[in-house]
């Protein structure tokens, strides 16, 4: 996504001794060592042949001839990718990966112009025209190719002189993705040069390690986790290790807070489908479904109950017309809770708040249960304002335990840095900052809360990757963000350390 080389040389031993002694390629994303730097300097892991072989294999792009802007000749695709990674001394794999992240001509069947005028995104930063000077002078498919190759070259070559870039060690706020990496290698620190962001490198990685590596299932992701495809819009709740397609919007509004849903690249997506599909979730919440054995059962959040009779469905009010089909297999999931009967009351559940005393209940079949914190509140119940009640209605309710999260929250104390995910009902502590980018959690979704509600869950095994790197420092709701370094700087310095991306470092972006 970038568009001129200035000049310079060396990159920083240092630096480079430490990503040597840590793994090529993980099938874990790790935001602060992406690739090797052996990795993305291997020109020879693919010839002409195996190039023509997987790019014939994907799509059409093996069949597009253009003028190599270096040597004059008219060449395919394969020549050009394969003369470009000797030229540069870079992995062709990282040109077929970066070509798909940027434009998907290499999985496209009918690639467009435009796909292959900007293959490779070079000289197409954010709010960027395609009209400029520099975007012209880059555009095409074989200028594409070469500059996408030639970017990582230049900055291996130049990385002790950069200005305005990503450097290695050195931590960079990326402002789109709010949150800061600290680039263990040269490689890393090149990737966020070019694109400077995280959701980009994601998909970067995502593609060669489907493509090249050992897939991307690397992680377990906690039940109660909403993931949705950053290409289709399609959303799916995994729970139990299973991939449960949200078969429509209503089912998600009415069942799941869409504020904690992940966003995947369509690769990350596509693979848990294939790998880990479950059935899918077609009821919204307080359906009422009929199953073969003649049963009515009302669905409520995760929990299924039976009425006793016919005359429990009537007394308690509900319309058999909005009675559906279903098989228990497709009901299995939930929870099977107590029988409704006539004389049952609140079978829906209530949101009710005390007017004497301001305490906040939800209330189901005449059982109050206290909500303690209003985290709890807008978490469990983002769509719903409880109901003032008289103080004597609430102290006639029979007493129930304490709510607590929904699984898929994250939630912390106010002054501590540990973060938790509520997944099977138990808090599982995340581990680093790491551990939480590679999952794709957002800052802004952690819910700060009291102890005495996070304290209702129970320990649960922590959330980790295979190996941390770093410090694990979240940011902390209280703490000002205002503080900036102009974006007019040029200066060299490292970036202040950010605690978290309270601090967010900004420097000059040579290409905007």
């Amino acid at each position: 996504m970038r568009n001129f080389r200035p000049t310079g040389r060396a990159a920083l031993a240092s630096l480079m001794f430490i990503a040597a002694a840590l793994p090529a390629q993980a099938n874990v994303f790790n935001p602060h060592l992406i690739i090797s730097d052996d990795e993305i300097r291997r020109s020879d892991s693919m010839d002409y042949s195996a190039i023509l072989s997987f790019l014939s294999a994907r799509g059409t792009l093996a069949e597009k001839f253009d003028v190599d802007p270096m040597d004059g000749l008219l060449k395919n695709v394969p020549q050009i990718i394969d003369d470009a990674a000797k030229r540069y001394g870079v992995n062709p794999k990282y040109i077929i990966s970066l070509m798909e992240k940027e434009s998907s001509v290499v999985s496209a069947t009918k690639p467009t112009k435009k796909q292959l005028d900007w293959a490779t995104g070079y000289a197409l930063c954010d709010g960027c025209r395609r009209k400029n000077a520099t975007a012209v002078k880059n555009q095409g498919l074989a200028k594409q190719i070469d500059a996408g190759a030639g970017f990582i070259k230049w900055f291996f070559d130049n990385v002790d002189q950069m200005r305005g870039l990503s450097k290695p060690g050195v931590p960079q706020y990326l402002k789109q993705s709010k949150t800061t990496v600290t680039p263990i290698n040269t490689a890393t620190a090149a990737l966020y040069s070019y694109t400077p962001h995280l959701q980009g490198n994601r998909l970067l990685w995502s593609i060669w390690n489907r493509w090249f590596g050992e897939g991307t299932n690397g992680l377990e992701l906690a039940d109660g986790t909403l993931v949705r495809s950053t290409k289709s819009g399609a959303v799916a709740l995994m729970q139990g290790g299973k991939f449960r397609p949200i078969t429509s919007r209503s089912v998600l509004t009415s069942r799941f807070n869409s504020r904690n849903i992940v966003d995947l690249n369509p690769y990350d997506f596509d693979s848990l489908q294939r790998t880990s599909m479950g059935r899918p979730i077609s009821f919204a919440d307080e359906s009422l479904v009929k199953t073969e054995d003649g049963s009515i059962w009302l669905l409520i959040g995760n929990e299924r109950r039976r009425f006793a009779d016919p005359e429990a469905f009537r007394a308690n009010g509900f319309n058999p017309e909005e009675v559906e089909s279903a098989e228990l297999a497709d009901i299995e999931d939930y929870a099977v809770g107590d029988d409704i009967t006539a004389d049952s009351s609140g079978v829906t559940g209530k949101l009710l708040q005390d007017k004497t005393t301001g305490a906040v209940f939800y209330v189901t079949n005449g059982t109050k249960r206290p909500i303690w914190d209003k985290a709890i509140l807008e978490a469990d119940f983002p769509n719903r304002k409880p109901t003032m009640t008289a103080h004597e209605t609430i102290a006639a309710l029979k007493d129930g335990k304490p709510l607590g999260f929904y699984d898929g929250n994250l939630v912390r104390t106010k002054g501590s840095a540990s973060v938790y995910v509520i997944s099977g009902g138990k808090k599982r502590p995340i581990a680093s900052e790491e551990t939480f980018l590679a999952y794709g959690y957002d800052w802004d979704n952690v819910l700060v809360t009291i102890p005495a509600a996070l304290d209702l869950h129970q320990l649960g095994a922590p959330l980790t990757l295979d190996a941390g790197l770093g410090n694990f420092n979240p940011p902390d709701a209280d703490q000002a963000t205002t503080d900036t370094v102009s974006p007019d700087a040029t200066t060299d310095a490292a970036a202040p350390a950010a605690t978290a991306p309270a601090v967010p470092a900004v420097t000059v972006n040579p290409w905007e």
